[in-house]
């Protein structure tokens, strides 16, 4: 990913938990698959960073991204899009689109997407998860933690939810509540990827 932040932090880890994700070409950042659970497979993100993020994606620069992307995923995302103009309810389709931009690191179109499914499924927390990772990459960390909130809030113990949270607030320096995040994700599972993670920053930012 572009996105950079704090030196010894860590990127969110982003999980595809319905549906696998339907790119033909895996980011960077998706390499490292460390398990496959009974609904979804967990990815781990790249997890070493050197600045906090300042919302300077490249996001409007699709050129430069595809050179750096297999053709085949956008000739995949434009499928997705002719099938959901069809038939705009199919969640299906906006969720392997949304899953699709996001792996094209194609932001701000993921953003639509993820909140048009979203629309469409409310109660899919791991997609809300994902959209707000999405408002992550794009710098925007106030609506990245409203979305992530929400879904502990709805789902207390969804690990990655928390997780993910006490790496956005790690990210913009404020290590106290980064810590109480990280903490009650390492207590769901210490011997998860997501705890084992958690519990390696906490003692980098003691």
């Amino acid at each position: 990913s572009e996105i950079v932040a704090e030196q010894n932090a860590a990127k969110p880890i982003s999980e595809t938990r319905s549906t696998k994700r339907q790119s033909s070409q895996t980011p960077p950042w998706l390499r490292a698959i460390v398990g496959t659970f009974a609904l979804y497979i967990v990815v781990v993100v790249v997890y070493e960073i050197q600045q906090v993020p300042s919302g300077s994606v490249q996001n409007n620069q699709p050129a430069a991204i595809q050179q750096q992307t297999d053709p085949h995923v956008f000739d995949h995302i434009s499928d997705l899009e002719k099938q959901i103009a069809a038939n705009p309810n199919d969640a299906e389709a906006t969720l392997q689109l949304s899953n699709a931009l996001h792996d094209a690191k194609l932001y701000q179109r993921a953003i639509g997407a993820y909140t048009k499914y979203i629309s469409l499924n409310p109660k899919n927390n791991d997609a809300r998860v994902d959209l707000g990772i999405c408002y992550f990459e794009i710098g925007d960390l106030e609506r990245s933690i409203k979305e992530i909130e929400s879904v502990v809030r709805s789902e207390p113990k969804h690990q990655m939810a928390l997780f993910n949270l006490g790496i956005i607030h790690l990210s913009s320096k404020n290590i106290s509540k980064a810590q109480q995040w990280l903490k009650k994700c390492i207590e769901i599972d210490p011997k998860s990827t997501a705890g084992q993670r958690a519990q390696q920053i906490l003692q980098q930012h003691q």
